[in-house]
């Protein structure tokens, strides 16, 4: 749907550009109507493509890849008619973290990848991944798919989530274990081995409180919905080296419900 809505645009504009610079004769309209047709379809054929080819063959950390993939997020948030609003990005450690949230809508990983403007990425359960266009998407943002049904499975993918924080990646991860509920922002539940991905990583973790994504699944097509998005103060591994997982799964929950109810927007 998005592209479609990038091709009509794309359309119009080729059509009128031809109009205006070559020929300005009503006539020659059910010409260049046609042409911009064509041209508009070429070119969303060709920034598909390098989307895709810069998504999944660069390294995760090139500049161009994150460049490329944030005009496409800020695409898809103006087509959306999502607002963001960003407080507290001097909290965000300059070195590996990871990133710690509540989860109410499928678009929170972009919104935080928007927001943050760093090269980050995040682990989702294994079914959003099922389809070859996800499976791209997935791979554009090399995401880790966790298959939450088997246990070896899973093991493994925290541990590929482990190398990637060690190795300078900050990862986004939702402790509640999937959207629970839509009818509050805040965390509704706690899974206490989500937290073993920066224990294990002796990694910061970063809370952060998204507030207004409830709304984005049941918002009408042209209605305009503003989320916030708190960056809370990062977390130390000093300061939760004496905890075990349960105690900093509830300190980090605790932080970000906080936010979410102490929000204005």
């Amino acid at each position: 749907m998005f592209f479609i809505f990038l091709f009509l645009i794309f359309a119009c504009g080729y059509s009128y550009l031809f109009y205006a610079l070559i020929n300005q004769e009503l006539i020659y309209l059910c010409a260049w109507i046609p042409l911009g047709i064509i041209v508009a379809l070429i070119t969303v054929v060709m920034i598909v493509i390098n989307i895709f080819w810069i998504g999944s063959f660069t390294k995760p950390k090139k500049f161009l890849k994150h460049f490329t993939l944030r005009q496409v997020v800020w695409l898809v948030l103006k087509y959306l008619r999502i607002k963001l609003v960003i407080e507290g990005k001097e909290n965000i450690p300059q070195g590996t973290y990871v990133i710690y949230s509540n989860h109410k809508s499928n678009m929170d990983p972009l919104m935080l990848y928007y927001a943050m403007h760093r090269k980050v990425t995040a682990i989702g359960k294994k079914s959003l991944f099922k389809t070859s266009i996800m499976k791209m998407v997935g791979k554009c943002f090399d995401a880790i798919a966790l298959d939450r049904e088997d246990d070896r499975e899973a093991a493994k993918s925290i541990a590929s989530g482990i190398k990637k924080v060690k190795n300078g990646l900050p990862i986004i991860i939702f402790p509640e274990g999937g959207i629970k509920s839509r009818e509050t922002d805040e965390m509704v539940n706690l899974r206490a081995g989500a937290y073993k991905l920066a224990t294990k990583a002796n990694a910061p973790i970063l809370p952060c409180s998204i507030i207004g994504n409830s709304k984005i699944k049941t918002k009408k097509r042209f209605e305009k919905v503003i989320v916030k998005i708190i960056f809370h103060k990062a977390i130390e591994p000093q300061d939760y080296e004496n905890m075990n997982t349960t105690e900093i799964g509830n300190m980090v929950g605790e932080i970000i419900n906080n936010g979410v109810k102490s929000a204005n927007i």
